[in-house]
């Protein structure tokens, strides 16, 4: 089995100009906002993460940055991401109430259950 001569997450991210700009001013703003904050000190290393290990390539000639993060790392990265929107935007529906009463099968479940 050929091992490869660097260790690397398996979850990767494409992102253009605009997407990497947008998501470290998300970072960004954790450590702005709150210092002291258990998320803040993820957000940061998050933060650093991109900065030193994204790389750019050209896409149909558009450029890009290639992440690849850890599973850990991804879950933290949409668990910041769906923080930071929670604080700025409004819910638009209950999509977790409607999640909770699918089963697998798409039928409904009987909370008496």
């Amino acid at each position: 089995m050929k091992q490869s001569n660097f260790n690397r997450g398996s979850v990767e991210l494409f992102l253009t100009r605009e997407f990497f700009n947008s998501l470290v001013t998300v970072l960004d703003r954790y450590s702005q906002a709150q210092p002291d904050n258990k998320f803040t000190s993820y957000a940061v290393k998050l933060k650093e993460k991109m900065m030193r290990h994204g790389r750019q390539f050209t896409h149909e000639g558009v450029p890009q940055i290639v992440i690849y993060f850890y599973e850990n790392e991804a879950a933290m990265l949409i668990k910041l991401l769906a923080i930071y929107y929670s604080a700025t935007e409004p819910s638009s529906a209950d999509f977790f109430s409607a999640a909770v009463n699918k089963s697998i099968r798409g039928e409904s479940k009987n909370a008496d259950q």
